[in-house]
């Protein structure tokens, strides 16, 4: 287990935090009585995080998609249809870690996350 466990009923809730991908996470972030707890918050921050990745890596590729040649265009649509799904599949398992009560930090965007002004 990577972290501490918390509150029963705080689980859930961070679970919550990436249902709406940054939606959800910036709600929690404000609503009382989650906006205090730091177990909701960390997951709140990271759900915010991970879907700006996920927006970006969205626009960069379909920027890529958008003008090169058809064949190339193809491959890389197919690339990126592969690499929603291995997100969207990540998506759920840190929903899944979070319901778990685990603080669960991916490796390259959690000090983003820590560094967060919220």
């Amino acid at each position: 287990m990577n972290g501490e466990a918390t509150k029963p009923q705080g689980q859930p809730i961070a679970a919550l935090t990436y249902l709406l991908l940054f939606v959800t996470g910036i709600l929690l972030l404000y609503i009382e009585p989650y906006s205090k707890d730091d177990f909701v918050r960390f997951h709140a921050r990271q759900a915010i995080v991970f879907s700006i990745a996920w927006f970006a890596i969205e626009i960069v590729l379909g920027v890529f998609i958008a003008v090169l040649p058809g064949i190339l265009a193809g491959f890389l649509r197919f690339i990126l249809d592969l690499i929603n799904l291995a997100l969207a599949i990540f998506w759920v398992y840190l929903m899944y870690k979070a319901y778990n009560g685990e603080r669960y930090r991916i490796p390259q965007l959690a000090d983003w996350a820590d560094n967060m002004g919220f």
